[in-house]
């Protein structure tokens, strides 16, 4: 018997354990496998190791373990993992929460029959940090609708500020969780589910919508900066 098949038939009794007579027999197999197969010229070391590593299997009693198989001998399979996916981000579901906190200029991009506008256009920012606005939302839209405006006469501005940092009254002028007006019109802006209403009775004010939550922003006329 050659060293090699020595090797595989030690290899084998210790990856394939067997207890006693059972051992034993594991080994006499083996030998009696290989005899013959060197008996009959089959040779090949190849096929040599096959077959002794077979007939320990066999009388082993059962199926080796695969590789990659972290079972030890005599052991139980390890426990499957559970992949858990990643949760997704909150879809917001009232006005309020498009707007908590308000993102800074240049704000979030509004669109209008899908296609994005331009921020001088409609955009709605942060008050600037710098005079303590930031908590209030600072809507500007272009007027008549539809135009980019390019000074602050062509603009229209709606504020919401329900913490009063900005004052001039406006926060006493806020509503909030209302029913839209029967002779509001929408305007086509989106942002995301966020709608832009406007009343043409009410020309100081413009409603915004999401589902069933609408909130009425007043409108700053003049138009308000921070110096």
């Amino acid at each position: 018997m050659t060293e090699e098949i020595r090797t595989v038939i030690a290899e084998a009794l210790h990856n394939e354990p067997a207890m006693g007579v059972q051992r034993d027999a594991v080994l006499a197999a083996g030998r009696r496998k290989v005899r013959r197969r060197h008996l009959a010229g089959i040779g090949g070391a190849a096929l040599g190791v096959v077959a002794v590593t077979s007939a320990a299997v066999v009388i082993a009693g059962h199926i080796p373990a695969e590789r990659g198989d972290a079972r030890p001998p005599g052991g139980t399979a390890p426990p499957a993992v559970s992949i858990t996916a990643s949760p997704t981000a909150t879809t917001p579901k009232s006005v309020a929460d498009y707007f908590t906190p308000p993102q800074p200029y240049p704000g979030p991009t509004w669109t209008k029959n899908g296609h994005p506008v331009n921020g001088r256009e409609l955009n709605s920012i942060a008050g600037p940090d710098h005079c303590g606005w930031q908590s209030a939302v600072m809507m500007h839209l272009g007027w008549p609708l539809g135009t980019i405006s390019q000074t602050s006469a062509e603009i229209r501005q709606f504020i919401r500020d329900p913490n009063g940092v900005i004052d001039h009254g406006l926060r006493d002028k806020l509503a909030i969780a209302i029913d839209l007006p029967p002779d509001a019109e929408d305007t086509g802006y989106r942002n995301g589910e966020l709608e832009l209403w406007l009343r043409p009775s009410d020309p100081d004010a413009a409603y915004l919508r999401v589902g069933d939550d609408v909130e009425r922003w007043p409108r700053a006329d003049p138009v308000i900066a921070c110096a």
